[in-house]
């Protein structure tokens, strides 16, 4: 619990050092209030799947030119309790990251609160809860690893929504031609993935034990360590002929645990399953590039990671678990004529070692293709995203419009659709597929 004193304190003290000049308050503070409401309904099922209400309050107070808080807090109230069956606590999220729940359907959540400063133009440091944004593909994630991600609606929600912000400290300064960043973040906060009973729970991930047989979870063994179980990282950005570049590095635990699970015998000679989840530390190296080409942007990413773990069929890997290196690369064209931008990406996942691991292939093939477009002087926006798994033909795709009424208040209505065998990622989906309507207003 002590870095929750640390931080704070340091987040004033910095504050009132950064203060050399006082502005007025209306001049240093501003507010804002984005309201959403937002109603799924389910095709198979002919029920609503989600009917939320959010409030998102922002608030701002700006010390001087180079220093500033910022502070965002979400009230989620999801009124007929489907995506979050009956929630009361937030077991993957460190003591000073809980959501505070109202009841099973409301929840209270500091979403952002840190500190900004500019010394100079020399070091910039951002120091408190904040989302760190590594990676820019769309509808699949590759480097974007820094934060852990809320499943509650699998992949469907906006990245910047679905995004945990963590307690960290980033600062940034420049070598030469060189940007740097450096992150440090001793949250220890994971994904949020949902209930068994729930529309989203990703069951293709989970080998199902034999028939018959009963299964025992232990409680997650999770990193408890202010100082040892700390994620730390480094980008480096650099611009030259044309060419965007960055080096990534990240020393962190990986968001899912690993589900280590042992065939047991009772006393009685009966067999029972003990699944031993337990959170894994993991070393990633990557890096982004992209250049422009005329009308076009070619793009891409590459992850190297070390020892990830995966689900095994091989009956003698040990608890379950077979590790192996991976590699995972993105490219992306993004073509712009007028007000519409068409983009194309390829994504590849290598099992670098022969291992057997459960639902998927050694070598994994995903493709995207994403179409935009804004009319009526950009009042209008119509999208459509569609990814597709190349190995297993299952995907989704995702139209929707978007129109702003004035500059306050914005309709939208799109869709969901997901195909595939019910074993596969996407696929499992299937019976998920739903339409979307809803408001977005802003004061």
């Amino acid at each position: 619990m002590l870095y929750r004193y640390i931080v704070i304190g340091f987040l004033f003290s910095m504050g009132v050092h950064a203060q050399k000049k006082q502005n007025t308050f209306r001049e240093a503070f501003k507010a804002s209030l984005v309201i959403v409401s937002d109603v799924s309904y389910e095709f198979k099922n002919e029920a609503f799947q989600k009917s939320e209400i959010i409030l998102k309050p922002e608030f701002s107070y700006r010390l001087n030119r180079n220093s500033k808080f910022v502070l965002k807090s979400q009230l989620y109230t999801e009124l007929n309790d489907n995506l979050e069956r009956g929630f009361s606590e937030d077991d993957m999220a460190s003591d000073f990251s809980k959501r505070l729940f109202i009841g099973d359907r409301t929840n209270l959540e500091l979403r952002e609160f840190f500190f900004y400063t500019n010394f100079k133009n020399k070091l910039r440091l951002t120091i408190g809860k904040q989302q760190i944004v590594w990676g820019e593909t769309d509808g699949l994630k590759l480097l974007d690893v820094v934060n852990p991600q809320n499943f509650r609606e699998f992949i469907l929600d906006d990245f910047e929504d679905s995004r945990i912000p963590l307690w960290s400290i980033k600062a940034e300064f420049d070598i030469k031609n060189i940007n740097v960043q450096f992150v440090w973040i001793p949250d220890n906060t994971y994904h949020i993935t949902q209930d068994f009973d729930a529309p989203f729970f990703t069951k293709n991930l989970f080998q199902s034990p034999p028939e018959g047989i009963p299964v025992v979870i232990n409680e997650t063994e999770k990193p408890q360590h202010f100082l040892n179980d700390s994620d730390i990282g480094f980008k480096l950005n650099t611009f030259t002929k044309g060419w965007d570049l960055s080096l990534n590095y990240f020393y962190y635990y990986d968001d899912l645990p690993v589900f280590y699970n042992v065939l047991q015998i009772t006393d009685t000679n009966n067999p029972y399953v003990t699944i031993s989840p337990k959170f894994e530390r993991q070393h990633l190296i990557g890096g982004t590039f992209n250049k422009v080409f005329g009308s076009s942007t070619f793009r891409g990413e590459i992850a190297y990671i070390f020892n990830q773990n995966f689900p095994s069929i091989n009956p003698n890997a040990t608890h379950g678990i077979e590790s192996s290196n991976l590699f995972k690369s993105a490219i992306g064209i993004d073509y712009i004529k007028g007000e519409q931008i068409i983009s194309v990406q390829l994504f590849n996942d290598l099992i670098t070692d022969a291992i057997s691991p459960y639902n998927r292939d050694l070598f994994e093939t995903n493709m995207s293709l994403k179409i935009s477009r804004d009319m009526m002087n950009d009042a209008l926006n119509t999208e459509v995203l569609w990814v597709q798994n190349v190995n297993h033909g299952d995907g989704y795709v995702k139209p929707q419009i978007s129109y702003w009424a004035n500059t306050n208040t914005q309709l939208f209505l799109g869709s969901s659709f997901f195909y595939g065998n019910e074993s596969n990622l996407f696929g499992q989906f299937k019976d998920r597929s739903r339409i979307s309507f809803g408001i977005r207003w802003g004061i």
